[in-house]
């Protein structure tokens, strides 16, 4: 049985996304010798011999003391070549054809990558190595036939399909005999450690995630300040819809068209949907005059207070108008009629209205938003919407009939956090970005505890070896009750090497433990989405797309067995 890098069990194997890495994964542990090192997904930022950095990244890695170094690519589902135009796709079990990467090309780079980064370690140096046996090959679980595939650089040594997994040893020796040179030379049991040094070592991971993190954040802000070509389209209309899908920039939009307008002397008032979102908003706004931001429901209970100051009881009026008892009746029909009677009664009134997250707004809120312009014919009225976003089940008619403009670009999330949400999308196409990053994690356990303790390595993981600060991870519980789950995530063992707090935002050195609801136009650069099987058997697939876009550059999904495989069947297709 060979030495595993990292060492998966069974459980773990069933819920990688790629099943073709998975099965080559099981026949190297189950039937290469147990002096064989194999590093499943291995990357790492190194210096090359003409002193630039780069970044190397390779499925497998297989290390031996007498054959030498390996670097393997694994693709998954049917394969087509054109070789006219040498282009390559992968064809998945619904027949859906899609381009791909030459894994050749791929391969071969992961070779000399692999050279430059153990020739030029001072490790390797000082180890005194000599030259080894160093080659690629790629492996093609899920096809028979090799020959189509095949050509000048790409022999049938170095390739492998569905029979070879039978017999891997057998087709490792094939692909090095392919390879060896006769003046390579055995690495031997030492020189695999000096390798296993430089490619494993922890304290190497660290700055690559911590790199890339915040060279993705650096990206974003000029991506967002592309999205800025949209307030200069809408110029000088008062009244516009600006639509897009999640991570579209659009609240950074809705809080610089604010302030554009407060810079022009009008009085503002920004309003959202999520009490969170409007506390975020209304501190990053407390140095900027005449703009008031808050929640919805938040305005309409202070107008209802002040207007009872004045000696009328709206709520009470509202409750009358609308009978009935419960939070639906309170904030659905009660409160949003008290706002509107409210204007009856008080003076303040605002030049300018921007409306963030209207997706959650219903018919009965327009109407009272309405009567707080100055001037509701010639008033400034800006409304920012995700009909995707709509957790709450409003479908509401916007005040505003015009054609919307339209967001095109993700500029939050990383590419594969993209094409996970956007599998839930429903609306006019969103362009992927350009931002790379790492692939998600998905973790299932059956169990609520083990599911917590996964949850908990992760957050470890991520802090302690990886470098994310506490506070840029959040954990977002999408199950109930929210309560017990938070409290089993603070009892787990490992639970105390993290600071932990509970659905309150913006603390230092800290994890925040909320929910998807919650959470909803807030961002983070970590997210941790614990799912529970309510995603499935109430179709809450607006939650799940919510959920998975909060994350802007790391993203674990934990949850059932039931209801990984089904997210990730329709995720990958």
């Amino acid at each position: 049985m060979a030495r595993m890098i990292p060492l998966l069990d069974e459980e773990r194997l069933r819920a990688m996304q790629s099943r073709a890495e998975a099965r080559f994964y099981a026949a190297c542990r189950d039937q290469l010798p147990n002096d064989v090192l194999v590093i499943y997904s291995a990357n790492w930022l190194y210096r090359d011999g003409r002193g630039r950095i780069n970044e190397g990244e390779a499925d497998f890695t297989l290390v031996s003391p007498t054959f030498g170094v390996l670097a393997v690519e694994v693709k998954g589902g049917g394969i087509h070549f054109d070789p006219a135009v040498g282009s390559w796709h992968s064809v998945d079990r619904n027949g859906r054809s899609n381009p791909i990467k030459d894994p050749f090309r791929q391969a071969s780079s992961e070779r000399h990558a692999l050279l430059d980064q153990i020739a030029d370690h001072s490790n390797w140096r000082q180890f005194g190595g000599e030259r080894f046996t160093l080659g690629h090959a790629v492996v093609f679980p899920d096809i028979q036939n090799a020959a189509p595939l095949l050509g000048p650089d790409r022999q049938r040594d170095i390739v492998g399909v569905n029979a070879d997994l039978s017999d891997v040893a057998d087709w490792v020796r094939r692909v090095v005999r392919f390879w060896h040179q006769p003046i390579d030379t055995p690495l031997g049991v030492k020189g695999v450690r000096v390798i296993e040094g430089i490619l494993c070592n922890p304290i190497d991971v660290r700055p690559v995630l911590r790199a890339a993190v915040d060279q993705a954040e650096a990206h974003r802000i000029r991506l967002t300040a592309n999205q800025a070509k949209v307030l200069r389209v809408i110029g000088g209309r008062r009244r516009a819809v600006v639509s897009g899908g999640a991570g579209t920039g659009k609240t950074l939009l809705a809080v610089e068209k604010a302030k554009q307008l407060a810079e022009q002397g009008l009085s503002v008032l920004l309003l959202c949907y999520n009490r969170p979102l409007a506390n975020f908003l209304a501190q990053g706004l407390s140095e900027t005059p005449r703009i008031q931001a808050q929640s919805y429901h938040q305005l309409c209970d202070q107008r209802a207070r002040m207007a009872k100051e004045e000696g009328r009881d709206v709520l009470a009026e509202a409750v009358q108008a609308y009978p009935g008892t419960g939070d639906k009746q309170l904030f659905d029909f009660q409160l949003p009629f008290a706002l509107a009677l409210s204007a009856e009664i008080l003076p303040e009134r605002f030049d300018a209205v921007v409306v963030d997250e209207a997706q959650d707004f219903s018919d009965e809120y327009w109407l009272g938003v309405e009567m707080l312009l100055r001037d509701q014919e010639r008033g400034h009225f800006y409304i920012f919407i995700d009909q995707n976003q709509a957790l709450y089940s409003r479908i509401a008619v916007l005040p505003i009939e015009d054609e919307p403009f339209h967001l095109t670009t993700n500029c939050r999330n990383t590419a594969p956090i993209h094409e996970a949400a956007y599998r839930f999308y429903l609306g006019d196409a969103i362009d992927p970005p350009e931002l790379q990053g790492p692939a998600i994690t998905w973790s299932s356990h059956d169990r609520d505890e083990v599911q917590a303790d996964a949850v908990v390595r992760r957050v470890h993981q991520w802090i302690n070896v990886e470098g994310i600060d506490a506070q840029d991870v959040v954990v977002l519980v999408s199950k109930r009750p929210k309560a017990f789950y938070y409290t089993l995530l603070q009892q787990r063992p490992d639970a105390g090497k993290v600071r932990w707090v509970i659905e309150v935002h913006s603390q230092r050195s800290s994890v925040l433990l909320d929910t998807v609801a919650r959470f909803k136009g807030l961002e983070s650069q970590a997210v941790v989405l614990w799912l529970g099987d309510e995603v499935l058997d109430e179709e809450l697939w607006e939650t799940v797309y919510v959920g998975i876009t909060r994350g802007k550059s790391l993203l674990a999904v934990v949850g059932t067995r039931r209801v990984l495989q089904a997210l990730r069947e329709y995720v990958c297709g």
